[in-house]
């Protein structure tokens, strides 16, 4: 008789048990799949279009450049990208920067924000160093990318800003327009 009574208490505390885990999972997915992340942020393309060199002292070399920043959500929520910055390096000496405005990314999905940018007169003192790193096929630029807006999911933004920094060091080929190699940090 006792042991018919253990045996029938012990099938409700299981039951509960099992219970408290299934909604247990159900709360830990949910607050994954429903929890907000900042964007993934990826440099695409970055491309010399032109070159531009002017052979009368001061000598300086102009550069027509492209870049393509792949803007990745990985959040249920869509973004609007508020500003979109990408400012470019040679040799540690800043060129410039592209800023778009007003960009919007669906729940899990992407955008590609592209930007073209001209930069006048290279200093002298680069642009030796740059007419051979042309000539060799290799020219190492370091481009910063920053992202700042708001999420919102259908028709209601949240008060949430977000903000996500990248940094590569990118090398490029200019006779072929393809990045060779790419080392990002994503900074917070």
């Amino acid at each position: 008789m006792a042991k018919a009574l253990l045996s029938i208490s012990k099938q409700p505390r299981r039951h509960c048990c099992l219970k408290f885990l299934v909604i247990l999972l159900v709360c830990a997915a949910s607050g994954y799949i429903l929890w907000p992340s900042d964007p993934e942020l990826l440099i695409e393309r970055l491309l010399v279009r032109r070159v531009k060199m002017h052979p009368i002292p001061p000598i300086g070399v102009d550069l027509f450049m492209a870049v393509t920043l792949k803007v990745r959500n990985r959040a249920m929520y869509w973004m609007e990208l508020l500003d979109v910055d990408v400012g470019i390096r040679y040799r540690g000496k800043k060129l410039g920067h592209v800023e778009k405005e007003g960009w919007h990314v669906k729940g899990w999905g992407f955008a590609h924000v592209d930007g073209e940018m001209e930069f006048n007169s290279l200093p002298p003192s680069e642009v030796a160093h740059f007419l051979e790193d042309l000539a060799k096929g290799r020219v190492p630029f370091h481009a910063v990318a920053e992202v700042a807006g708001q999420l919102g999911f259908f028709v209601f933004t949240f008060p949430v800003n977000f903000k996500a920094i990248l940094s590569c060091e990118i090398l490029i080929n200019p006779k072929d327009h393809s990045i060779i190699s790419q080392h990002c940090l994503h900074k917070d």
